[in-house]
């Protein structure tokens, strides 16, 4: 009898300073590389306004966005903290509950660029100001944006940033069109009923992208404020706690990525 193939070690990520700076390298933010595997990442913390539109007009011309037709995929993650007029006090307290605001956006194009923006000031919420470029990248019809719960995700953004989604797909309906719902929804047992749960990033990664083991969040990240209050306020590269938030979104953004193009070029999109 064969023996039993062994599982593959969690894919090694890594995190560093872009030492030299590089040309895409903003004096409003640093950039940090890391590494997925062998995927070689930029991300951009935009400390800045300026510095989204920046990103976001680099990214458009060195990966030639929109040349020669054809579909663009950007992947985008939304991360929650407590903001003014969030409850301090019982389970709404917890940053991650459902009615507290996103604080944080990690988006990815091209698989190898990730831009991370923390709103910094929660009073100018409907006022895009200087992130105009991201905000017409994002309501282009050219553009589809992937992203886990997205649905969700595009209310919040409209209502609370002032970003619109033209065309939004779940990154989980483009994996069931390539491998069935079965894959990605699973039935368990929860107080006496039958209800189906996603597999989660983690899980789809490991089928959809030939058996990619991602460790599971520590849950200091899960449970992080991704508010100003949660990573000082301004981004700090020698801290470890901001350097691993920044980590976990840039891993988030481009797996998200990573599956959507992969069923994509496989599938095609899901109807709309």
């Amino acid at each position: 009898m064969a023996e039993k193939e062994k599982s593959k070690a969690p894919v090694e990520i890594t995190i560093r300073r872009d030492e030299p700076p590089s040309e895409t390298h903003y004096e409003d933010g640093p950039v940090m590389i890391v590494h997925i595997g062998s995927h070689f990442i930029e991300t951009t913390v935009a400390l800045e306004e300026s510095a989204v539109g920046a990103w976001v007009r680099s990214a458009v011309s060195e990966l030639r966005l929109f040349r020669g037709g054809g579909t663009t995929v950007v992947s985008i993650c939304a991360f929650r903290g407590l903001g003014w007029g969030s409850s301090w006090k019982g389970p709404l307290s917890h940053p991650n509950h459902p009615s507290n605001p996103y604080r944080a956006i990690a988006i990815c194009v091209g698989g190898c660029r990730v831009l991370f923006y923390e709103l910094d000031d929660w009073d100018r919420r409907k006022d895009p100001g200087r992130i105009f470029p991201l905000r017409d990248l994002l309501n282009n019809r050219k553009v589809v944006v992937v992203g886990w719960g997205i649905a969700e995700m595009v209310k919040k953004l409209d209502s609370e940033w002032g970003l619109k989604i033209a065309r939004a797909v779940d990154v989980r309906n483009i994996a069931a069109g390539t491998y069935g719902k079965d894959a990605i929804w699973w039935p368990k047992l929860e107080k006496g009923k039958v209800v189906r749960k996603d597999v989660g990033l983690e899980g789809l990664a490991e089928f959809a992208l030939d058996g990619m083991q991602l460790e599971k969040k520590p849950t200091r990240v899960r449970e992080a404020n991704w508010s100003n209050m949660g990573i000082s306020g301004w981004f700090d590269d020698d801290d470890p706690e901001d350097v691993e938030l920044i980590k976990y979104a840039t891993r988030d953004a481009v797996v998200t990525h990573m599956i959507a193009t992969k069923c994509i070029k496989k599938s095609g999109l899901p109807q709309e």
